[in-house]
C-alpha cells in the first residue's frame, strides 16, 4: 500500500490549517478496469483521501462524489471534513465518481478500504456513517443493503446513510427518460434519458413494463412494491436524506414537473421505511438552495445540505 501525503490546499484550491493535518493519499493495488473513477484523464489508479483527527477517532464517515464529479470538486462543495476532524471522526473519500450497474465491485473496493481504515486506525466496526450525492448515495444505500441482506459480503453494517438528491426508483427513471424525450426541450436531458435508457436495456433486458422484476431487484426502491422492494433492507437503518424543490428550475431550464422531482421518491421512501417502524428515517426538503461550484443555479447540488445538520446527526448516532 503506497501511502502518501498531499498538501490540501494545493490539492482543492482552500486550506486546513486550522485542523493541523492535511490528507493522506492511500493507493490501492486494483487497477480501475470497470471505470470507477472517471473525468481523471488516463489515469487507471484507484485511492481514497483520508484525514484523520489527533485525538483517538470516535468513528469515520465516508464520502462519495457525485456521478463524474472529482475529488478535488467535491472537497470545495463541503464542510464535513473539516467539522468532522472538530469532532473526533475520520473523513474518508474513495475515487469512486462512476462505476458499475449492479456495484459489486464499488462493494469490493470498499471493504478493503474499511478493513485498512479500521487495522491502521482503530475505528470500531460499527462505527461507520456512509453518505454522498446522488451516485455516491446510490452506492451507500446499496451497501447499506446489503450489510442487511448478506452481511457475510460487506466489511462491516453502517450505522447510518445521509444522502442527497438520490434517484431511488429504476422503473420510475426510466418512465422519467420516456417523457424527457417526448417533452424534447433540453438536449442536457434528452442526451442522459438516452444513454440511461439504453444502459437500462442492455443490463436488464429491456424495458420496466416488460421485465418488471428485474428492475424491482434493481432498485433501492421501488414504489408502490410491498415494503418498497429492497427498501425493507433499511428499514433499521438511520437514514437522513436532502432534496431541493426548485419549481421554477424544473419548469423552467427543463419543463419538468414534480413527477420528474428525485424528492417524489425520496418522500415516498421515507415515509414507508416509517410505516416499518424506521424512528430515524428523515428528509430534509430546502427550497432554491442548489447552486453548483461555477455558480450556476442547480437543484442537484452539494449546496442543498446544511453541513452543520449534517455532522450533529452523524455525532448523535456516534456518540449514543
Amino acid at each position: 500500500m503506497n501511502v502518501k501525503p498531499i498538501l490540501f490546499a494545493l490539492l482543492v484550491g482552500i486550506s486546513l490549517h486550522c485542523c493541523g493535518q492535511d490528507f493522506q493519499e492511500i493507493v490501492l493495488h486494483q487497477i480501475d478496469s470497470s471505470d470507477l473513477y472517471i473525468n481523471d484523464g488516463s489515469s487507471t489508479e484507484l485511492f481514497y483521501l483520508k484525514l484523520v483527527p489527533h485525538v483517538p477517532p470516535k468513528g469515520a464517515i465516508i464520502v462519495f462524489p457525485s456521478g463524474g464529479e472529482t475529488i478535488e470538486d467535491l472537497l470545495q462543495q463541503i464542510d464535513i471534513p473539516q467539522l468532522a476532524y472538530k469532532r473526533g471522526l475520520v473523513t474518508i473519500v474513495p475515487s469512486i465518481n462512476w462505476g458499475t450497474e449492479d456495484r459489486a465491485v464499488e462493494i469490493q473496493i470498499l471493504n478493503e478500504i474499511i478493513r485498512q481504515v479500521i487495522e491502521e486506525d482503530k475505528i470500531p466496526e460499527d462505527r461507520f456513517v456512509l453518505g454522498g450525492l446522488s451516485n455516491g448515495v446510490m452506492i451507500s444505500l446499496v451497501y447499506a443493503q446489503e450489510a442487511a441482506r448478506n452481511p457475510e459480503n460487506t466489511a462491516v453494517r453502517p450505522m447510518g446513510v445521509f444522502a442527497l438528491d438520490v434517484p431511488l426508483d429504476k422503473t420510475h427513471m426510466y418512465e422519467y427518460c420516456q417523457r424527457e424525450l417526448a417533452r424534447n426541450f433540453s438536449d442536457a436531458g434528452m442526451g442522459e434519458a438516452r444513454w440511461i435508457m439504453d444502459r437500462f436495456e442492455r443490463m436488464y433486458g429491456g424495458s420496466p413494463q416488460e421485465y418488471p422484476d428485474r428492475y424491482i431487484a434493481a432498485s433501492i426502491y421501488s414504489n408502490g412494491v410491498k415494503n418498497g422492494g429492497n427498501a425493507q433492507y433499511l428499514k433499521d437503518m438511520p437514514i437522513r436524506m436532502y432534496t431541493d424543490l426548485d419549481v421554477d428550475w424544473l419548469m423552467e431550464q427543463r419543463r419538468r414537473d414534480l413527477y420528474d422531482w428525485n424528492g417524489t421518491d425520496i418522500v415516498a421512501m421515507v415515509n414507508d421505511l416509517k410505516l416499518m417502524g424506521n424512528q430515524d428515517a428523515n428528509v430534509i426538503i430546502t427550497m432554491g438552495k442548489g447552486v453548483r461550484l461555477d455558480g450556476r443555479r442547480h437543484p442537484h447540488s452539494w449546496s442543498i445540505m446544511d453541513n452543520e445538520d449534517c455532522i450533529n446527526w452523524i455525532m448523535k448516532l456516534i456518540e449514543e
